[in-house]
């Protein structure tokens, strides 16, 4: 069992969720800090501004929660069970009701975007020695011209005017900004679908997932989908 005060640091940024389980009812999302966690693992929280409107998170309440610490994203449920203002600064103290651990779920979060990217389909001998060896430096500089639509933590949606079969294993390289730098990336996708653009004679909008995909290239992936979301919600709330 992961002990929250073992991984989560005042000052880290914390996401928070309603966890409302009415079928139908809207959502709450709020952006925050950590203020401390103590040691019988009670997480206490900065409450929420939404612009200049301090939001007051209700007793009993339940929240998932999505910190992030320095070794990744944890997330945890938790009920707010008491607060309090300390030094002018209102704080929630909530109790976790499921366990601490690393995002389970991060290769389906997905997030809509345009980001340029050249691609190549491998070859047959190619993609044998890239599935018994896993190595990029083995492949030829991909050329294809691509955009990618959608991108997750297990893969990505894209659009090419190259023709791609299905089942085929295909070289992608883009960039990505993750905490303010630019970081390339080449993986290998195997292509699981290809359907026609509408409007175009040409593109064609292929659907592929990672092979062999390096844990740092995961989480950098899933850690510049949150940072996106990130932006959108805090832009939503004003900050």
């Amino acid at each position: 069992m992961i002990d929250m005060y073992e991984i989560v640091r005042p000052g880290d940024r914390v996401d928070i969720e309603s966890a409302d389980g009415r079928e139908g009812s809207e959502k709450k999302y709020y952006i925050t800090k950590v203020y401390d966690i103590k040691e019988d693992n009670l997480a206490e929280i900065m409450m929420p501004m939404e612009k200049t409107h301090l939001i007051v998170l209700s007793v009993g309440a339940q929240y998932d929660l999505f910190f992030y610490a320095g070794k990744g994203i944890y997330a945890c449920r938790a009920e707010v069970v008491d607060r309090r203002n300390d030094n002018g600064v209102a704080v929630a103290v909530l109790q976790p009701i499921t366990a601490l651990q690393r995002h389970q779920r991060r290769e389906y979060y997905r997030y809509d975007c345009i980001i340029g990217m050249n691609a190549r389909e491998l070859s047959d001998q190619e993609a044998a020695i890239y599935e018994e060896k896993g190595r990029m430096d083995l492949l030829a500089e991909p050329a294809d011209k691509a955009v990618i639509v959608d991108i997750s933590g297990g893969g990505v949606r894209f659009v090419s005017a190259a023709h791609y079969e299905s089942g085929k294993l295909v070289h992608c390289r883009f960039i990505l900004p993750v905490k303010g730098v630019n970081k390339a990336h080449d993986l290998v996708v195997r292509i699981l679908s290809a359907v026609p653009v509408a409007n175009s004679n040409v593109n064609k909008e292929y659907r592929g997932q990672y092979l062999k995909l390096e844990e740092g290239d995961r989480e950098d992936i899933i850690r510049f989908i949150f940072e996106e979301e990130r932006k959108v919600r805090a832009k939503q709330h004003g900050y």
